[in-house]
């Protein structure tokens, strides 16, 4: 999979992407889905994936599972 459209709508408007600290995250949300073998890339370069991402204090992860994120906001409060 090849972001380069996308990489081309969004700096059309002034975002820049920087393909060095680029990652993405697949969240399954059913088990139908099962694993995604694709690679994505831009500009031939591929960018990696992760497993779980930090965002506004909340950890996401691909499999849906909230355990990690509910321990470290008791821990927090």
């Amino acid at each position: 999979m090849s972001l380069g459209r996308e990489r081309d709508t969004l700096e059309a408007e002034g975002f820049r992407l920087s393909r060095s600290k680029a990652e993405y995250l697949h969240c399954r949300f059913s088990a139908d889905e099962g694993d995604v073998a694709s690679e994505v890339g831009i500009e031939g370069a591929i960018i990696p994936r992760i497993g779980r991402f930090r965002y506004l204090d909340s950890i996401m992860h691909e499999d849906g599972e909230i355990d990690e994120d509910i321990n470290h906001r008791i821990k927090v409060g």
